[in-house]
């Protein structure tokens, strides 16, 4: 999953199980409202609960596709796909071998699952050595070495500073081989030769893989303007994903598709407990997320020209698909959890927040506890049980990856109570 993601929740996993696992029972039904990059979503999968998941940005609802609802491994049909299997297997099992002492690989001891998985393995290997020459003419498209990399001939930018240059995400040579691969995937995907899953995944993965090599500090928002960093100067390869916690269960779970959380959880089937993890400032995250999303959408556009004519900004976004949470408002950030939880069909709520830069103090981090009150005023309200609510703080570092900014120990507050009926 994306690991540079704002709040990612991978350090606070067990003590948030810890709560979920004090009030649910295996196979309850646990709603994350803001699944993200759905690190919570699948750690309750692993853990027997069935999830419903939901988030505004279309990568969410993709990699919820892929691995939370999905509990296989996928079937591809090369000869469909005009892929030579035997050509692209070559390789894969040495590839294989070294991934089943790593985390996440302990599936490939089953026979089934190794043949299942290296059918994958081998279409992965033919994205990632796709030529141009292998495209109809009408997908040989460059809208991401055009709008994304500095030789493109649509990343000229000008800030509202009054400065200007050529956008850097990729370099020259990802950015062409991103629009290989998304080319190849929008052919397949338009001649119905993928179904949600497969087509899903193969989204997921590049989006996954586009992480690592993208020339970012950590979201999409913006770029060093003058460098490429060390790590975008490597050559983008889809990696395989690990699939422990996809096979892990065959429960039934629910992915919301990139729905306002104020509206889905209004048709939210009843569940035992809602996780809320809330944006925390002003960021708005399918504008610091937007690459993801446009890698998710891309092969689904009716007109990618379109979208690609009406970017705007230093990031080169279209502002179509921009969505302004109340969430990241500090006046309305309180109303809108005290509707999304009225409207809620839940016994118990926990949340996360932290005192790191938040909405009550103005992106400042500061020593006291500036917003944390608010909040546990509001799970003290005749909203809940009287005496059910419990805070427990965590401690755990914040990265901060840009100017200069070093890790920052704070205290991420879970709250939980028990919801009035």
């Amino acid at each position: 999953m994306i690991q540079r993601y704002l709040g990612n929740k991978n350090s606070i996993i067990k003590p948030i199980l810890k709560e979920v696992g004090s009030v649910c029972s295996q196979g309850d039904w646990v709603c994350d409202i803001f699944s993200g990059t759905l690190s919570v979503s699948m750690a309750l999968k692993r853990n027997g609960y069935r999830v419903i998941s939901n988030d505004i940005n279309k990568f969410s609802y993709s990699f919820g596709i892929s691995f939370l609802k999905n509990n296989s491994i996928p079937a591809f049909n090369f000869k469909a796909l005009k892929v030579d299997e035997s050509e692209f297997s070559i390789g894969v099992d040495d590839t294989l071998l070294n991934l089943k002492d790593k985390d996440g690989f302990s599936f490939l001891e089953e026979k089934k699952n190794y043949s299942a998985y290296k059918k994958l393995a081998t279409l992965l290997n033919y994205l990632n050595h796709i030529t141009v020459s292998e495209l109809p003419k009408k997908y040989r498209q460059t809208f991401f070495f055009d709008t994304y990399t500095p030789e493109g001939k649509n990343s000229h930018f000008k800030s509202l500073r009054g400065t200007s240059g050529k956008r850097k995400f990729f370099t020259p040579e990802n950015g062409k081989r991103i629009d290989l691969i998304l080319n190849k995937i929008s052919q397949w995907r338009k001649e119905d030769l993928l179904n949600e899953v497969q087509y899903s995944l193969l989204v997921s993965i590049l989006a996954e893989s586009l992480e690592k090599v993208s020339n970012t500090q950590g979201t999409f928002h913006d770029f060093p303007r003058d460098i490429f960093d060390s790590r975008a100067l490597k050559k983008l390869f889809l990696r395989l994903p690990p699939l422990d916690d996809v096979l892990s269960t065959k429960q039934k779970h629910i992915v919301g598709k990139e729905r306002d959380s104020l509206e889905f959880i209004k048709e939210v089937r009843p569940h035992k407990l809602i996780y809320i993890d809330p944006p925390y400032n002003f960021r708005q995250y399918t504008s610091y997320y937007f690459m993801l999303n446009l890698i998710c959408d891309y092969c689904e556009m009716e007109s990618p020209n379109d979208y690609f004519s009406n970017i705007e900004f230093v990031r080169g976004q279209n502002m179509e698909k921009d969505f302004k949470s109340t969430f990241c408002q500090n006046h309305l950030f309180i109303p809108s959890l005290k509707k999304l939880i009225t409207d809620a069909k839940t016994e118990y709520v926990l949340m996360s927040y932290f005192n790191g830069r938040n909405h009550s103090n103005n992106n400042i981090p500061v020593k006291n506890e500036n917003g944390i009150d608010k909040i546990e005023s509001f799970f003290s309200s005749d909203l809940f049980v009287s005496g059910s609510f419990k805070m427990k703080p965590i401690k755990r570092l914040n990265y901060q990856s840009f100017n200069g900014h070093k890790a920052q120990e704070l205290n991420e507050y879970l709250f939980i109570a028990k919801k009035k009926n």
